[in-house]
């Protein structure tokens, strides 16, 4: 199978659905909860005393008698802990709702009733929710220590949700078929997301340099690059579904 390139810029037109509302409504829903978490996150998410304690720490001569006289918990609060919390339950919130945009891109796709997108999602995402709460820990450790590992690993698992929520298969087996079903794709969804991910840290820093931090006007900005490009990503996802699915068609 031919290494195909779609358009990695039909992807920013997410209001571009049959009901244009229902992509609004969407995207002013995340807009609006990506705000709340940028200008006021639950907890502290001031982490430099961790980071002058961990200084602290590689310097000390006698390790244990340096945590035995500055315990890590009074570096880390419970404050601290709320925001790493509510960090990861936002992320897992934008999935969702990535997840949701990629089932009524699909249907549009397919001419199905967008009525049906609702029904489709819920029926099925539970073995997304699944398969994120599995793969969670290995995706973070392996982001920590190798993040252009996980850029590598991402196209091999681009099918996946479209063979949850349109073929019904189980997170396990959509995860091993994506893997033969993105084969001659795989690099081809790289450059894709490589460009759109650009594209947001080119804007996310020119926005940075433009306005002041911690203003409500950065907040307001940055909350909708996160939220917009959320979705740009997930049609992205759903276009390259669609075209692996109706390619072994066309020959």
């Amino acid at each position: 199978m031919p290494m195909i390139l779609s358009s990695p810029f039909k992807s920013f037109n997410v209001d571009s659905l049959s009901k244009r509302w229902a992509a609004i409504l969407l995207i002013l829903f995340v807009w609006g909860v990506s705000f709340w978490f940028q200008v006021a996150p639950p907890g502290d998410p001031d982490f430099s005393q961790m980071l002058y304690w961990y200084q602290d720490f590689a310097k000390a001569k006698d390790p244990y008698l340096f945590m035995d006289q500055h315990p890590f918990s009074t570096v880390f609060t419970a404050s601290n802990a709320l925001y790493l919390f509510s960090a990861m339950f936002y992320g897992f919130f934008l999935f969702l709702c990535g997840q949701f945009y990629f089932v009524m891109y699909v249907c549009d796709l397919r001419k199905v009733p967008l009525s049906r997108a609702p029904s489709i999602f819920f029926t099925r995402v539970w073995w997304m929710i699944l398969f994120s709460v599995v793969f969670f820990v290995p995706v973070l450790f392996l982001v920590s220590i190798l993040s252009y590992f996980v850029l590598l690993w991402i196209p091999a698992f681009y099918a996946m949700p479209g063979l949850v929520f349109f073929e019904k298969k189980d997170s396990f087996t959509a995860s091993i078929k994506s893997f033969s079903k993105t084969r001659g794709h795989k690099f081809s969804i790289l450059i894709e997301i490589t460009i759109i991910s650009l594209l947001f840290f080119i804007l996310s820093a020119i926005v940075q340099k433009i306005l002041n931090a911690g203003s409500l006007g950065l907040g307001l900005v940055q909350s909708f690059l996160i939220s917009y490009f959320t979705l740009v990503m997930a049609r992205n996802m759903g276009k390259r579904y669609h075209l692996i699915t109706i390619l072994p068609n066309l020959y």
